[in-house]
């Protein structure tokens, strides 16, 4: 071997070791085999027997019950808002579940070390993110968080008679989450879901317990990615959903006819049928702007909805490391789906440029103001006034999510919005375009400080519709 090759590979085996030693200890123990967790239908969710590790988001260590509720309150509003450690996470693993297409695909990539030193060298990006980290609140259910049903679905009603979300059956405790108030957290966020977007090698996939795949060819354009990052202990986990692919903003992407019929199935108001000229991609229209509302619903919680997918994601993490802080994040419709997932198990969240999800939380029968307050959630949407996607008014037949084949009407969105003004304060004309993640972090959250995040008031979704 030539000797400047020799080097090149002590060099960089050298500063692997580094990166390995630093940042992912020498685990006692091998990775678990991991369940196939999906089911198939609600029927057979409702008779599942759950064996597995009960999902956690951060449980606070000290949990307090007071007689009176002010002492409550007081007690809470002392604790918000205190600066825990920062946490320094590296994407470990990428998990791919398959759709419609192949509903059995269930795959996982386990990160190389080597790979993320290589990646630093040509990049000159680090692989590690600093996270901040303040104590917030959330909301858990009272009920036993290790049965069955406290798992399967978290604060989400599987039917309308279901009177049991309301305020006797949930509980506030302190748990820590990033601190969104800090611009360096928020690009760092942002850097993991432009990472998210990125085509990871297929040679290194493997089939995880259950999963199965007809063929080798084309599984990757079918189902939900999540990259997982994790802190050097594995005592904190960030799992970032994948978003549309571009095909929105005139690219291409292997996901984007499936993406595609998920923004239409989550975020308009019945099923695409935007107008006569439009295929709907449900049969739920009964005529004119009338809308069947349990076919809806049905149709959103279809098993081939990401919804459903990325919560297999979510509990196969939880299982991977029991007892893990895991927090959640997404761009687009990766956004509204991590914000959905948020809500269901008061997960800590924070999404980027995501449409309205408050149409598709409601279909899904998550609790609702005035039964719970949003600002005991720590759901936070980022994004700016330019983007038609997160404003909600890319819609018309002028718009290019029309000509493009996308029905993104839903504008009201859960938990607290952060907005930042590009259009008033920077003038930026309103383009679908800065709905791209990379102009987002360049030319948003890079360079402007953090908007004050609120609760949406006043907003309404799909008035002209009827729903019956």
């Amino acid at each position: 071997m030539p000797t400047k090759s020799i080097l090149r590979t002590t060099v960089l085996s050298f500063f692997a070791g580094l990166l390995l030693s630093s940042q992912h200890p020498p685990a006692t123990e091998a990775l678990p085999s991991i369940p196939f967790l999906r089911h198939s239908t609600r029927a057979e969710q409702a008779s599942e027997v759950s064996s597995q590790v009960v999902f956690s988001s951060g449980h606070h260590p000290s949990q307090h019950t007071f007689p009176q509720q002010q002492s409550t309150d007081d007690y809470f509003a002392s604790q918000v808002g205190q600066h825990k450690p920062d946490e320094l996470l590296t994407l470990r693993h990428v998990l791919h579940h398959g759709g419609n297409r192949y509903p059995s695909l269930y795959r996982r990539l386990d990160v190389d070390p080597f790979d993320l030193l290589l990646t630093e060298i040509l990049t000159g990006e680090p692989s590690t993110h600093r996270i901040k980290v303040k104590t917030t609140t959330t909301l858990k259910p009272k009920e036993d968080p290790s049965l069955p049903r406290i798992r399967r679905q978290g604060f989400r009603s599987l039917t309308t008679e279901d009177t049991s979300l309301g305020p006797e059956s949930w509980t506030k405790e302190l748990i820590d989450a990033p601190d969104i108030t800090d611009k360096g957290t928020v690009v760092q966020l942002a850097k993991m879901n432009y990472n998210s977007y990125t085509q990871v090698a297929s040679p290194g996939w493997y089939d995880l317990e259950g999963g199965t795949v007809n063929s080798t060819f084309g599984w990757e354009e079918d189902g939900v990615r999540g990259h997982v990052f994790s802190s050097p202990d594995n005592s904190t986990l960030i799992i970032a959903i994948k978003g549309t692919a571009l095909a929105l903003i005139g690219g291409g992407g292997g996901t984007a006819p499936k993406d595609k019929l998920n923004d239409n199935l989550l975020f308009s108001c019945c099923c695409a049928k935007v107008d006569r000229t439009w295929k709907s991609v449900c049969g739920c229209n009964r005529g004119g702007y009338q809308c069947d509302q349990t076919c809806v619903e049905d149709s959103v919680n279809s098993d081939d909805v990401y919804y459903n997918i990325a919560m297999t994601i979510l509990w196969t993490v939880q299982d991977m490391y029991p007892g893990a802080k895991v927090w959640l994040t997404g761009h687009s419709l990766g956004g509204g789906l991590t914000a959905l997932l948020g809500l269901t198990f008061g997960v800590p969240t924070v999404t980027f440029e995501a449409p309205g999800d408050r149409l598709a939380a409601q279909r899904l029968h998550l609790p609702m103001p005035p039964a719970i307050n949003w600002d005991d959630f720590p759901l936070y949407h980022l994004g700016h006034t330019a983007d038609p996607v997160f404003q909600g008014i890319c819609t018309g037949p002028r718009s290019s999510c029309y000509l493009t084949g996308f029905a993104m009407e839903s504008k009201c969105h859960t938990g607290r919005t952060c907005v930042y003004d590009t259009v008033g304060e920077d003038k930026w004309r309103v383009d679908i375009r800065s709905h791209r993640l990379l102009d987002v972090i360049e030319g948003v959250v890079k360079v402007k400080d953090v908007p004050v995040c609120k609760q949406e008031v006043g907003c309404e979704d799909c008035k002209i519709w009827e729903f019956l």
